[in-house]
């Protein structure tokens, strides 16, 4: 068994392959409390969904991480638009028992969770987001990073690079998905990450939900081109409790999305992140995103 073998088979283990009415969808629970539905952004699978929101586990809820169509062993089939992916999170409550959770969608994971809140109002409690793609979109990665997502050897290269030299790969993250940071401050953004035993973990599991590739391939090529052609999404039709938080420095998505989202969902709050980067749950400021989060998942849940 390669290495790739070993590693799905030990994320197999840890998630399970629900039957819907809309097709299959693989899905990680973890914790108690109220139930939060992680949706993740790309690539990325369920392991990303618990890492980026591990905060709200240690905080008292139960995360609900599907990986979405295309991702690990969701099949594509299960859900190619935003639209079909959020009637997909509807169909996987059903079938788990559970009627009501808050939606919490970041990076990629942005398009579907505002359709899950808009068209299964009764089923959500709150809608969160978190650095969300929420208008038409295209990556600005460069060369390396494009290369690095599209390679085999490249994606295990980084693998291993998080698993092994977590200290570097945070200083190389930091690098990637911020824009506008002093020297200082970036150093200071990764070294509040590597000084935390919790915080490296979670930035060691949010690097290595890039592999195996091949798992997640179809999912990735599928959100590029949907989000390439992004249709408007229905904010005016949001009406649960919403909080928009996103990196005043995040070198992946503007912050327009953001504030735009902000201006047409009715009583939407926004916090933008002093010094905040793309992976977002890990940025230094974030702690006040965490708590209102916090607080609205299980204010909603009563």
């Amino acid at each position: 068994m390669n290495w790739s073998e070993r590693l799905i088979a030990s994320l197999d283990g840890r998630a399970k392959l629900v039957q819907t009415a809309r097709g299959d969808v693989q899905v990680a629970r973890d914790g108690h409390g109220p139930p939060v539905m992680a949706i993740h952004g790309g690539p990325g699978g369920f392991d990303l969904g618990l890492a980026w929101c591990r905060h709200l586990l240690d905080g008292g809820c139960e995360l609900l991480a599907p990986s979405r169509p295309g991702y690990l062993r969701t099949p594509l089939q299960s859900g190619r638009t935003p639209e079909q992916q959020a009637d997909l999170y509807a169909a996987m409550l059903d079938a788990l028992q559970i009627e009501r959770a808050a939606v919490f969608g970041f990076s990629s994971g942005g398009p579907s969770a505002v359709h899950f809140a808009a068209r299964h109002p009764g089923r959500t409690t709150a809608l969160l987001l978190d650095a969300a793609i929420l208008l038409p979109f295209e990556p600005p990665i460069g060369r390396l990073r494009q290369a690095t997502l599209e390679s085999g050897f490249l994606v295990w290269l980084s693998y291993q690079l998080a698993a092994r030299k977590p200290e570097l790969a945070t200083r190389f993250m930091v690098d990637g998905v911020s824009d506008g940071l002093s020297k200082d401050q970036a150093t200071a953004a990764a070294d509040w990450i590597t000084s935390d035993a919790t915080r490296l973990e979670m930035m060691q599991d949010q690097w290595m939900s890039i592999a195996p590739k091949k798992h997640r391939k179809a999912g990735w090529t599928n959100d590029k081109a949907n989000e390439r052609n992004l249709a408007p999404l229905p904010f005016h039709d949001v009406t649960v409790p919403t909080l928009i938080a996103h990196g005043a420095n995040d070198a992946i998505v503007p912050v327009e999305h953001a504030t735009n989202a902000a201006a047409k969902i009715a009583g939407a709050d926004l916090i933008v992140v002093e010094e905040g980067h793309h992976i977002l749950s890990i940025s230094r400021h974030y702690g006040p995103v965490a708590q209102r989060q916090l607080e609205l998942a299980h204010a909603t849940s009563r």
